[in-house]
Parts: C-alpha cells; structure tokens; sequence
C-alpha cells in the first residue's frame, strides 16, 4: 500500500523559487570567498571585498554568514559533501572489502590534488583563533558531516571483520584502523602541500607511492588478500577507472 510522504521526506518538494534564488547566491558567495582565498590570502578575505565582487550589499552577504569564519567553515561543509560521495562511490564498489576500502584512499587522493585549496581551508578553521568565531551551528554540521565519512568507512572495516578478510581479533580496534589510515592520506596531503623539498630528500610523493603504502598498512592488521596477492599496481589502474575516471582525466588535464 502507497503512504503519503511525510513533511520530512524533501525529495517530493521541490525548492520554491526563492529558495532556489538564496541558494543560488550562497553558492555564487562560496565560489566568491574561495577566489579571494585563493588569489589573496585570508587576511584579505572581507565582506566588503565579496560584496563588490558580486554587486551585492554587505547586508545581504550578512543575511547568508555572520562572519567570514562561518563563511569557509561552509565552505568546508560544500568540502566535505563532495567527500562523502566519494567515499560512497568507493564504499559500493562492486569488489572485496579491501577494494573498497582501498578506493576510499585512491579518491581522497585525487580528489585533493583536484581541489588543493581544500584542505587549506580545513587548515585555516582548525586555528584555534579562528575556530572560536565560528558558529556552534556551523561547527556541528561540520562535525556532523566528517562522523559520516568516519563512519563510512568503519562499515566497510566492520563488514570486512563479518566476511572473514579481517580476523575477528581486531574488532575491538576498528577505529584505530580508520583513523590510521586516515592519518597516512592526511599526512602524505599535508606534506604534498608544504614548501619541504620533498624530491629533494629522496621522497617521491604521489598517489602510488600513498597506494603502496596503504597497502602495507592493511597487510599489518592482515586484511585479506595481502598486496602480494592482489597485483597492486593493476588493481589501482582498475579502482581508479571504475570509480574516478572522471577525476583522473580532470587531473591528467590539469598536469599537461
């Protein structure tokens, strides 16, 4: 029997024009604020400054952000969003648990050497200083948005510990797995960025050298079919065409 929809289920009522309209401007704000971020620092980063980029009044650039710090907590937020769907993607990838969770890496990677000024933003709120301006309701749903990625990735390890490729004894620790991974790919990003030589001092960076990393870490915890099994480097030409064809020919381009 049909139900009718409840008042909460949002995809059956579309967005009124208005709607549409304040949306359309947070999005042209956004994309303003990321410019000025971009071109001239956060220092520079004004009200002022947007409101004659876009013709509009301050007034109205207040009517969307208290202050510039909830402006790039939001655009963290739009961040983030972009994320969860690529952990999604990686997470219902048609392949074993390590696939998966492998993919995750693989598309986290491209996706910040796509988009660097990113992770600059995620650098710039985590400034205590900065931090302290930014609204509890900004700061929760970015909190709420990174729990969903964190928890995207602890079902794939708890499936893989359900089908065997895990052994149950780490299933006490599966958030130690998560979050060391997720310190190797934040890590290897934030020393990509840095002024280090890193070439210079014998490193090559790169998302194949962070893929064969990543791939020794989970032969640590004995995640099955250990790398030497599962022939790494096709395997990671095989995640990255299924899955992020669309991020390797945007980066291909980009590298030209």
């Amino acid at each position: 029997m049909q139900t009718q929809a409840t008042v909460t289920d949002t995809s059956r009522y579309p967005l009124s024009r208005k709607q549409r309209e304040l949306a359309k401007r947070e999005a042209l704000i956004l994309d303003t604020a990321q410019n000025i971020l971009h071109e001239q620092g956060y220092s520079s980063l004004t009200m002022d400054r947007i409101a004659e980029a876009i013709e509009y009044s301050k007034g109205t650039i207040y009517n969307h952000f208290p202050n510039k710090e909830d402006m790039v907590c939001s655009l963290c937020c739009r961040n983030i969003k972009n994320l969860i769907d690529i952990f999604t993607r990686a997470a219902e990838y048609e392949g074993t648990s390590r696939e998966r969770f492998s993919a995750m890496g693989i598309g986290y990677s491209l996706y910040h050497q796509i988009n660097p000024l990113d992770a600059q933003n995620i650098q710039i709120i985590k400034i205590n200083s900065i931090r302290e301006k930014i609204s509890l309701e900004k700061l929760s749903e970015i909190e709420s948005l990174e729990q969903r990625i964190t928890e995207i990735a602890n079902r794939v390890v708890q499936e893989a510990i359900q089908c065997g490729d895990l052994p149950k004894e780490v299933s006490d620790i599966t958030d130690s797995i998560v979050f060391g991974y997720w310190s190797m790919l934040y890590g290897s990003l934030l020393l990509e960025q840095s002024d280090i030589p890193l070439e210079n001092l014998g490193f090559n960076p790169g998302v194949k050298t962070l893929w064969l990393n990543c791939q020794k870490f989970m032969d640590g915890y004995n995640w099955l079919p250990h790398s030497p099994d599962i022939g790494s480097e096709s395997l990671f030409n095989k995640i990255s065409s299924d899955l992020y064809s669309n991020e390797v020919d945007m980066l291909n381009k980009r590298n030209k």
